[in-house]
């Protein structure tokens, strides 16, 4: 009956629009993310400001422009900012929607009501973690259509790199660059599931969808800045560095889960933590919505 119901659920879903422009969106905002700092006078390029200021000469002489490397940049910039928006609006609106229109009874008593809520919280979840997923898959295959192979690249250049990179990824000689691509996009849908399950909970207080949309992008938005102030006041004296607080906060930010491979053996403390988080946000969900009284509410 679980199954049933999100196989329902997902294909509400699949026959609307809000799934194909969180896709979309995701991937627009990604091109947004800086990749290229000049040296000389500061500017900073975004992916596509790189791609329309510099040949692919100028390109071949950095690194910074190969396509692996302005993919792992892809999920910064302003889709850390809006990612509370694109992976609740795949799912949310027709959530409330259903609410408004008293139809989600002739569900519940299709199946129950313990059944109907928890199928509602995973696919939630599971629609917005393959939204920017799949977002982040299409702005990855068009990053590679645009910008230089590392293959591409001198063999000092590319063996610097390399050298560089097996800090992040020990495993990169042995599974090569397609790997770490799968990675990455499992680390997006993570990123993506996490950052829908604060909306589809706040949908057990509240009906009005530009709320619930609005609410979580707010509280991420506040916890962000408070990690990046802590880790501010970590590093403000460099000769005594406080570790400690520098390792709490990165593991407390919203979007540790977009650069998990960053974190080396805390992965598991990231994992741990927002695990911990998806389950509390499911519970509280759950117990919110088996204390109403009348199933259309």
């Amino acid at each position: 009956m679980m199954i049933r119901n999100i196989r329902t659920n997902i294909y509400k879903i699949l026959t609307g629009y809000g799934f194909y422009i969180c896709i979309i969106f995701t991937a627009v905002l990604c091109f947004s993310a800086y990749i290229y700092e000049d040296s000389m006078n500061g500017d900073k390029y975004s992916v596509f400001m790189a791609y329309k200021t510099f040949d692919k000469d100028f390109m071949l002489s950095d690194t910074r422009f190969c396509s692996f490397e302005v993919m792992l940049k892809g999920a910064g910039s302003w889709l850390s900012l809006f990612i509370p928006l694109i992976s609740a609006f795949a799912f949310i609106p027709l959530v409330c929607d259903e609410y408004e229109a008293k139809s989600v009874r002739f569900e519940i008593f299709r199946s129950s009501k313990l059944c109907y809520n928890l199928s509602k919280f995973i696919t939630a979840c599971l629609c917005g973690g393959f939204a920017v997923m799949l977002g982040f898959g299409l702005f990855t295959l068009a990053d590679y259509a645009l910008f230089p192979n590392i293959n591409e690249y001198s063999a000092e250049l590319k063996k610097t790199y390399e050298e560089f990179l097996v800090y992040s990824y020990p495993d990169i000689t042995q599974n090569g660059y397609g790997f770490i691509i799968l990675q990455k996009l499992g680390e997006m849908f993570l990123y993506g599931a996490v950052c829908a399950a604060p909306a589809i909970m706040f949908t057990g207080f509240i009906r009005n969808k530009y709320l619930v949309l609005c609410i979580p992008f707010f509280i991420k938005y506040a916890v962000s800045q408070t990690c990046i102030k802590l880790q501010s006041q970590a590093v403000s004296d460099y000769n005594n560095v406080d570790t400690e607080m520098l390792k709490i906060s990165s593991i407390f930010n919203p979007d540790a889960l977009s650069y998990l491979s960053d974190f080396g053996n805390d992965k598991k403390l990231v994992l741990i933590y927002n695990g911990a988080l998806l389950f509390s946000a499911a519970v509280i969900y759950l117990i919110t919505q088996s204390r109403r009284l009348d199933s259309g509410e």
